[in-house]
């Protein structure tokens, strides 16, 4: 349930307008006799405005709402297209970076971030921070990183070069050799 305290002075004071406005514009004239009668007789062309102000106030709302719906889902379609047409074209380098995650068993690991197959992941937007936007900017910079939510569910065993069910020994120990160096210096071996 969404909290009431969130909501905007200015939407509740238009949903009083519209519900107020509303309930006198429709309700029956018999209802009102006398004085207050011939009163709102004489405004009721400004209730019946009041109803239609508030009225258009909320349906330029949802109107807004839908227009971001739309705009930020065709927005992810487009950036998970050019994500997968980018996971399409990798390099070696790049594919072996992205193997480190499967090899090591590990949603975040530290890589070089100057590394030029690790800056190139980062700026497709394939890798992230794992922690954030790192502060203080090193030439020999390691860093703690890991595959965007985007790019998860488009890395496959295909895409990363593997085929654990059909590699031979041989194709399994290339994959190994072909690690990048500072892959073996993060696990303790030289």
């Amino acid at each position: 349930m969404p909290d009431l305290r969130q909501v905007s002075p200015l939407n509740w004071f238009m949903c009083w307008l519209l519900l107020s406005c509303t309930l006198v514009t429709l309700l029956p004239d018999s209802l009102f006799t006398g004085a207050f009668g011939l009163w709102l007789a004489d405004y009721r062309l400004l209730f019946v405005l009041g109803m239609v102000l508030s009225g258009s106030y909320f349906l330029s709302q949802g109107a807004i709402l839908l227009f971001q719906y739309v705009f930020y889902r065709k927005q992810r379609l487009v950036r998970q297209k050019l994500l997968k047409e980018l996971l399409d074209y990798l390099d070696a380098s790049e594919r072996a970076v992205l193997r480190e995650f499967v090899i090591q068993r590990k949603s975040v690991i530290k890589l070089p971030v100057t590394e030029p197959s690790v800056k190139n992941l980062l700026e497709q937007g394939i890798l992230t921070y794992a922690y954030g936007e790192p502060n203080e900017p090193g030439l020999n910079a390691i860093k703690p990183l890991m595959i965007t939510i985007e790019a998860r569910p488009l890395l496959t065993f295909k895409v990363l070069g593997l085929n654990p069910a059909s590699m031979s020994e041989e194709q399994k120990n290339m994959i190994l050799n072909n690690r990048p160096k500072y892959a073996y210096k993060q696990l303790g071996r030289n």
